[in-house]
């Protein structure tokens, strides 16, 4: 593939011009896309400010990114909010088709507007762009953190994706940059954790060990609780359990695949959990107005975290949730009845061959040979006047296997 930028240029009548040279922009986004370890990643790019656009894209060829370009441009507008969040909308489903095209993709946000910065955490979660491991999000913005925090939607996405906020704060006589990571299952007042901070004299440098993006998801510090669904297969039954703490002292468990994997998450991941199952009992299909059922429904609303399944990986799953990495390999054959078996009195000649005939028969004249031979040995009074046809009789008898 050759597509790597998306620029959105969404100018806001409201937003006035403002020097953005002594940021550097470009050097902190250069500087932060030098630390992914893909090699052949991707960057969306997104802005609502046209000349911090222009800052951020002037070095646009020299940024640390290995494929091409694609532009695009949203003309937002205070008069028609509802216009501009369609049009927001249709761009980031543009956005969502391009990265499934792409091996692994970091989308930067540029903004200085919390409605913008609202918009985009909402239409990309919903659209499933920011679901997958290979999607990361990179959002610069100069709105004060606490300010930030209030912003609907944002933590929520912020949390639950691989996304940094780096907020800019030009009021000092050096810029200065801090990055910050919001830790999955937070409570949205919470501070998030600070992994790096940029200035024009240290450059990127680190609170944590080197990496931009935190593996935050491999193990929660809080411990918390989460819903899990499954559903019942040859392999795997559900049934319940006496425990005090649930309602009405029961709590409903899988054995098999599921509570295995569940509980081994639990512990290595560091969280609790509670067994949910869809009203249908089923898997889930996908529907004709885009909604789906079962599993894959409670999932898709966002009413359970994950499900370990097992399921089948398609394209139609893949455009709405994110699969891991193989759990198990299974091996799948496709049976038919066989048919009555037919017994071919004659089926004994099929595998011989002339030779095994010619084999064959000079034996059983061999045989016949010697047994006439030894006939002559017996004494007189045991002569029998066939005695010849007799021996030859039960030599193709046996070779016929024939009873007496």
């Amino acid at each position: 593939m050759g597509v790597t930028y998306l620029l959105v240029h969404a100018r806001l009548h409201h937003i006035t011009d403002t020097t953005i040279a002594s940021m550097d922009s470009h050097l902190q986004l250069d500087d932060m896309l030098a630390t992914e370890r893909c090699s052949h990643f991707s960057v969306l790019l997104l802005t609502d400010g046209f000349s911090w656009a222009m800052s951020m894209t002037q070095d646009l060829a020299h940024l640390h990114a290995p494929w091409g370009v694609a532009l695009f441009e949203v003309k937002t507008s205070e008069q028609n909010a509802s216009m501009t969040y369609e049009q927001l909308s249709q761009t980031i489903a543009t956005a969502r088709q391009l990265g499934d095209a792409l091996w692994c993709v970091t989308m930067v946000v540029v903004s200085d507007d919390p409605a913008f910065l609202a918009a985009i955490a909402e239409s990309s979660f919903k659209s499933h762009l920011l679901l997958v491991q290979k999607t990361k999000l990179l959002v610069f913005t100069r709105i004060p953190l606490l300010q930030l925090q209030t912003l609907p939607h944002l933590h929520r996405t912020l949390s639950r994706t691989t996304s940094l906020v780096a907020v800019v704060d030009d009021t000092l006589p050096v810029s200065r940059t801090k990055v910050f990571s919001w830790l999955p299952f937070t409570d949205p007042e919470s501070l998030p954790l600070q992994v790096a901070s940029w200035t024009i004299d240290q450059r990127l440098t680190f609170t944590h060990p080197p990496d931009l993006f935190p593996q935050k998801f491999l193990r929660f510090p809080h411990r918390p609780h989460v819903l899990v669904t499954a559903e019942e297969f040859v392999a795997q039954v559900a049934f319940t359990v006496d425990d005090p703490t649930a309602p009405e002292g029961k709590r409903l468990t899988f054995g098999g695949p599921a509570g295995n994997i569940t509980e081994m998450l639990s512990t290595i991941m560091n969280f609790t959990y509670t067994y949910v199952r869809s009203p249908d009992k089923t898997w889930g299909l996908l529907q004709s107005d885009g909604t789906w059922t079962g599993i894959l429904g409670l999932i898709t609303r966002e009413e359970v975290e994950f499900t370990p399944g097992p399921f089948y990986i398609d394209i139609t799953r893949s455009q709405w949730i994110d699969f891991s990495p193989f759990v198990f390999m299974g091996s799948y054959r496709i049976l038919a009845a066989r048919g009555r078996p037919e017994v071919d009195p004659w089926g004994f000649l099929l595998p011989l061959r002339p030779k095994v005939w010619v084999a064959v028969l000079t034996a059983l004249l061999a045989v016949c040979v010697v047994m006439l031979l030894l006939s002559f040995c017996l004494p007189t009074d045991m002569h029998e006047p066939r005695m010849a046809d007799t021996n030859t009789f039960n030599c193709v008898r046996v070779l016929l296997q024939e009873g007496n």
